[in-house]
């Protein structure tokens, strides 16, 4: 017995030729009607804070641009954060290249060139946020940080936070250790020495789609 599709055969063969040819696919479709995850790009500006028995010194850096996937981003506390911001370690400046070179050393950057922070699974609710309708609005943010290929779960506090179209900005601060980094920066002269803890300030901005 031959088989001879139906009429409908063809014309639901020829709905999915057209999309196909104006770059659709039903795969595409299928995330394209998904409401359980969006995406937002993100960019991060870091500056970074030390302190020594001399003087003090402050450095800046640019993260990677990254992006903040959402699951469930309408179930409020509920929702979950999944992002790694990255930046480069040797394009860490504090404009001073006798300084950057031996920042550079203590860093190991050849050996490890990255240092990121990642928000793995993290619950809304562990913010602590307030809302604006439906935008979180974090007072805190847990995060692992990893330096020297040695992760640290550490707390970022959020010190501003605001909107402006869609752009969504923050600002979040939060000391670092360096012992418990894994950094150990030697002592100068036998009496000049840089102190434990780095004070960072990151300023995030996060727009939607990625």
């Amino acid at each position: 017995m031959k088989f001879f599709p139906s009429p409908s055969f063809f014309r639901g063969f020829a709905i999915l030729a057209t999309l196909s040819a104006l770059g659709f696919s039903p795969r595409a479709l299928g995330q394209a009607k998904n409401p359980d995850t969006e995406k937002w790009s993100g960019a991060c500006a870091i500056e970074f804070l030390g302190k020594s028995t001399l003087h003090d010194f402050k450095g800046k850096v640019n993260a990677a641009p990254f992006t903040l996937t959402v699951t469930n981003p309408d179930a409020r506390g509920d929702a979950v954060l999944d992002a790694v911001i990255a930046v480069t370690a040797s394009k860490m400046d504090t404009d001073d290249e006798k300084r950057d070179a031996k920042m550079r050393e203590c860093l190991e950057v050849e050996s490890h060139p990255k240092i990121s922070v990642a928000l793995s699974g993290l619950k809304i609710a562990s913010t602590r946020a307030e809302w604006e309708g439906r935008l979180p609005k974090p007072s805190v943010i847990p995060f692992k940080l990893t330096t020297l290929g040695k992760t640290q779960r550490l707390d970022g506090t959020v010190e501003s936070w605001s909107k402006k179209g869609e752009t969504v900005t923050l600002v979040v601060t939060f000391p670092v250790s360096l012992k418990a980094s894994g950094i150990t920066v030697p002592t100068v002269l036998g009496f000049i020495k840089v102190k434990d803890t780095i004070q960072v300030r990151a300023t995030i901005t996060l727009k939607p789609g990625a």
